[in-house]
């Protein structure tokens, strides 16, 4: 092709191209190598996609939207919708789907193969170490943000994460440690009344040192270098017993080499085999994971690990890859549009 073809890519909070700089000091963990595969794939069909800033005033083929956004120009819509609807409201509208023409998406209830195509959380995948408990000194960590849904669910996991770490921290603290975003203030609530929380803890926070959570060790630049030295993780998702819901978190320790205490889609053992991880809807409580897990001696530790590296190297794990969710939207776009793949 000659002439280039412009596409716009809508994503709250990114703009300037920046989801696509793999350079850029916003790309921990590689979060962005999915998209910049997409804008290079694109481009070999004579496709430049950037984010709607810089496109201003370009004749526009389509126009991508990470979850539901509002419309602003005429052309073709798809819609990438990885929020789920307690997170993003917008996207649990369905009337707010009819815009686009076609829907990515990872709920495995919508998914159909022709309007709505089954995508899942991208993953740079690799394989992680194997090992045994060698240089792995902490024995439990949690990675997460101290957050809350903005529409109520009966589903909600964020205070099953609060649960573990207060069980930790009363019963075994010193095999415990969490990291994060938010944990220097108390958690608060969702919606208007949240904000004001969160508000009033942040002004508190600035005058007094405030510690709600003991066990809270800070940020982390890589979530690797705190998940190559820990044995096991609590890897709660955002919302349990949604089909097809599975994001990073359980990828993140697969790839350190550590064993995560999963909970969160409802069908995981459908894309994950069971031995893979230890699957906390088998126990009663953390107390009955912590008895678990301490009584797991370094071979069946790494019989996980065996495991985990198994699956990596997989055909099955392919569908959570970089490449995979390039692949899939481009093409289907491509073919959408008119273009030959």
């Amino acid at each position: 092709m000659s002439d280039v073809i412009y596409a716009n890519f809508e994503a709250r909070g990114f703009a300037g191209n920046v989801i696509f700089d793999l350079s850029h000091k916003n790309n921990r963990d590689n979060c962005f190598q999915p998209y910049y595969l997409m804008r290079e794939q694109l481009k070999q069909h004579g496709i430049e996609i950037n984010t709607s800033d810089t496109n201003v005033g370009k004749s526009l083929a389509f126009e991508l939207h990470m979850d539901v956004q509002k419309q602003s120009v005429n052309t073709a819509y798809y819609l990438l919708m990885l929020e789920t609807p307690q997170v993003w409201p917008s996207n649990g509208i369905a009337s707010n789907w009819d815009c686009y023409r076609k829907v990515f998406t990872w709920n495995d209830d919508l998914v159909d193969g022709n309007r709505f195509i089954k995508i899942n959380f991208p993953n740079p995948v690799y394989v992680g170490p194997v090992i045994g408990f060698s240089d792995r000194d902490q024995f439990c960590c949690l990675i997460s943000s101290n957050r809350t849904l903005s529409l109520q669910d009966n589903r909600d996991l964020y205070p099953e994460r609060v649960n573990a770490i207060r069980w930790f921290e009363t019963h075994a603290q010193q095999d415990f440690d969490l990291y994060g975003v938010g944990w220097d203030i108390p958690v608060v609530r969702s919606g208007l009344v949240g904000k004001i929380e969160r508000r009033f803890w942040g002004i508190i926070g600035r005058l007094f040192t405030l510690q709600p959570f003991p066990s809270y060790r800070g940020k982390v630049a890589h979530k690797q270098d705190v998940l190559t030295r820990t044995k096991f993780s609590i890897c709660y998702e955002n919302m349990r017993d949604l089909p097809g819901y599975i994001t990073e978190k359980i990828f993140d320790s697969f790839f350190s080499g550590c064993v995560p205490v999963y909970w969160g889609a409802s069908n995981i053992t459908d894309y994950i085999p069971a031995d893979c991880f230890v699957d906390r809807r088998q126990f009663n409580d953390t107390e009955d994971v912590y008895r678990f897990l301490k009584s797991m001696t370094e071979i069946e530790f790494v019989g996980y690990q065996q495991r985990i590296a198994a699956f990596l190297q997989s055909e099955a794990v392919y569908q959570f890859g970089s490449e995979f969710f390039a692949k899939t939207i481009v093409n289907t776009i491509i073919q959408d549009i008119g273009l030959e793949p």
